[in-house]
């Protein structure tokens, strides 16, 4: 009986593997196309991590069945045959793959089989598998491209090894309020802060840290709350910009366009729960924004231009003669000391505007978006990224990532070798999450979109992916207790203003304070 039964299990294998072999080209009567096929996503000639998700895709070449190997120098190959375009590659053959073959080709051969029952090889596609991973999860948010009002909208993870998404926070837990702003300690999972805004929670920073969450009303007699922020890297001091912020739309191309009125730099003390500044970075002269802390904490980061009242002479057009500079200024985070600030880039000699300076966890380079005018990048059709040399302040734009679309926000892998931005180069509407590595020169590869288990998800999914942050690991705060947070009117925290601070507003009303616990 025992005989009998491995005698039908070997004979159905054996025509298991008829049916599949019927399914896969042989070498005759197979001519070499000379181009590699088309693909969507564009996964030919990109680097990849060794620990990415696999990278499905569609082959867009006309055929009735299609066949695929997948291989490097190390390890068997992965053939997958489908008569579907859609390719899904078996995840644990993609990471046993990715992980022998660290610093390798990986090279993807495409057949497609015609009407009459020929088959036809492509050119294969060659890609590499860096030996730098990238950090496991990505964090980010997820909205539709409206114009005046906000709909649902939630804080999501991605874990960037297989295609798992969960969420951080929902919006709709906190009545539907606008949720935004989003940042990381260190890419610490553990310590992060998001705004909540309007709606019956009303306007506060939610902050989680180290398994604790608090809900922080960062309003003072000097600043309105905050918004654009930056950890230092003592985890202790956070910048904040506080920006009074203003919405208007063109007749024809990108509708949507955004101003701000004012802005200040403030300092926040999570100890201390104290908001401070210096008239350096907080003048009602200028107007300041985009705050960002070089790594070792002794220079913040930021961008400039003088106040709206500079800007009155021009009848036509004024919010397009507003230019922002990137500038930095020594800071001593001991004795909340301010230094001189020093120009490091007068982008409005080149007729241009500064956004978004990143300085690489080394602190030798700035990654920093420069478009036309103004101070909103994501709605600049000409934004494009660029890198400068700290020590030389020389700088380049950085074509092997640029488009022709928007190219906005972006943000630096722990070890400096990954970089994600956001880009609409896609449709032009809605931004995606782009991977590139950077090399010991300072050179980029091509850059790919995140990889999702549907090959199609983004010809129909029309949200954008906003912040995109890298994070060391899954966030462990559930949601459901940042809501309750949220809503607990007796828990709010009131940041208190520094006394050697001069107050611009008349005092808020008293609120409970409550210290974050040091751990």
């Amino acid at each position: 009986m025992r005989r009998k039964t491995v005698l039908i299990f070997t004979m159905l294998c054996t025509i298991l593997s008829s049916c599949a072999n019927r399914q896969a080209p042989n070498s005759f009567n197979c001519p070499e196309i000379d181009r590699q096929p088309n693909i969507y996503p564009d996964y030919a000639a990109i680097t990849v991590p060794p620990n990415i998700a696999p990278l499905n895709f569609l082959i867009r070449e006309d055929g009735v069945a299609h066949y695929v190997e997948i291989s490097s120098q190390e390890g068997n190959k992965i053939k997958l045959s489908s008569r579907s375009a859609a390719i899904k590659i078996p995840l644990k053959k993609w990471r046993r793959l990715l992980q022998s073959n660290r610093g390798q080709k990986l090279l993807i051969s495409i057949w497609v089989k015609e009407k009459d029952g020929n088959w036809r090889r492509y050119s294969d596609i060659v890609n590499k598998i860096a030996s730098d991973e990238i950090e496991s999860h990505l964090a980010y948010r997820l909205i539709k491209p409206l114009f005046v009002y906000w709909d649902q909208m939630g804080l999501y993870q991605r874990d960037l090894t297989s295609f798992r998404e969960r969420p951080i926070f929902l919006n709709r837990a906190t009545g539907d309020n606008c949720i935004n702003c989003h940042s990381f300690d260190r890419h610490d999972p553990d310590r992060f802060l998001f705004h909540v805004r309007a709606g019956e929670v009303g306007t506060a920073m939610m902050l989680a840290y180290d398994g604790e969450s608090y809900k922080i009303d960062t309003s003072t007699p000097f600043n309105s709350a905050v918004a654009y922020r930056a950890w230092h890297p003592n985890g202790r001091l956070i910048a904040f910009s506080a920006n009074t912020v203003r919405q208007f739309f063109h007749m024809v191309g990108e509708i949507r366009d955004v101003y701000d009125k004012a802005s200040d730099l403030v300092i926040y003390d999570l100890h201390s729960n104290t908001i401070s500044t210096s008239d350096k970075i907080a003048s009602a002269e200028r107007m300041e924004t985009y705050p960002e802390w070089s790594p070792d904490g002794r220079y913040l980061y930021y961008c400039v231009t003088d106040g709206l009242q500079a800007y009155d002479a021009y009848e036509e057009h004024p919010y397009a003669q507003i230019k922002y500079d990137l500038m930095r200024i020594p800071y001593d985070s001991e004795k909340n000391a301010w230094g001189d600030v020093e120009p490091m880039l007068l982008a409005h000699a080149l007729n241009l505007s500064v956004t978004h300076p990143k300085v690489s966890p080394d602190g030798k380079r700035i990654l920093f978006c420069m478009s036309g005018y103004g101070n909103f990048s994501i709605y600049k059709r000409d934004s494009d990224l660029y890198l400068m040399d700290v020590t030389s302040k020389e700088f380049r734009a950085l074509d092997e990532l640029n488009s022709d679309k928007s190219d906005s926000y972006h943000c630096w892998s722990q070890d400096g070798r990954w970089v994600v931005y956001s880009s609409k180069r896609l449709d032009g509407m809605c931004a995606r999450p782009y991977f590139s590595h950077m090399d010991e020169d300072g050179v980029f590869s091509k850059p790919f979109v995140l990889p999702q288990k549907d090959p199609a998800f983004y010809e129909s999914f029309a949200k954008t992916f906003n912040i995109p942050e890298f994070v060391d690991g899954p966030v462990t705060v559930r949601p459901q207790k940042l809501a309750k947070t949220a809503w607990d009117k007796d828990g709010l925290i009131k940041a208190k203003l520094d006394p050697s601070v001069a107050a611009r507003y008349e005092e808020p009303e008293e609120a409970m304070w409550k210290p974050v616990q040091k751990k």
